[in-house]
């Protein structure tokens, strides 16, 4: 059964051309989440309390990141001549309401350390809020 599980898992995978695809689609992702969390840090950085702030990033980025992935990578793949069918709207949609916990976490960070700017606040919050989205 064991050599059955393997043969079936291996002929998948080489039809599936999936080598590196997860991986970089999670590069990708992550550095979405992280650049539009800085992003929107960096334009409501003085007008917003942290915690205000950290959450409408780690929303922010999460959404985007979900976008991106499935959108403008899968074409990219397609291109390239691999087969991915993205993420699911159920799974991003769970990924945004879980993006409050990692926003709060990037807050409490932000508290155990000390003084951080609204930017690093905003980059940490999308990069913990799209974890989940990521794989």
């Amino acid at each position: 059964m064991a050599k059955m599980t393997k043969t079936i898992s291996q002929q998948w995978e080489e039809a599936a051309n999936l080598a590196g695809v997860p991986s970089a689609s999670l590069l990708v992702v992550m550095l979405v989440a992280t650049a539009i969390g800085a992003l929107v840090g960096l334009l409501l950085g003085g007008w917003l309390e942290p915690v205000l702030l950290a959450v409408i990033a780690g929303f922010l980025g999460t959404i985007t990141a979900g976008i991106v992935r499935n959108t403008l990578l899968i074409d990219a793949w397609g291109a390239a001549g691999v087969e991915d069918t993205g993420t699911p709207i159920v799974v991003v949609t769970y990924a945004a309401v879980a993006s409050l916990a990692g926003s709060l976490a990037a807050d409490r960070i932000a508290l155990l350390v000390g003084a951080m700017p609204a930017v690093v606040i905003g980059g940490l919050a999308g990069l913990l809020s799209a974890v989940l989205l990521a794989y």
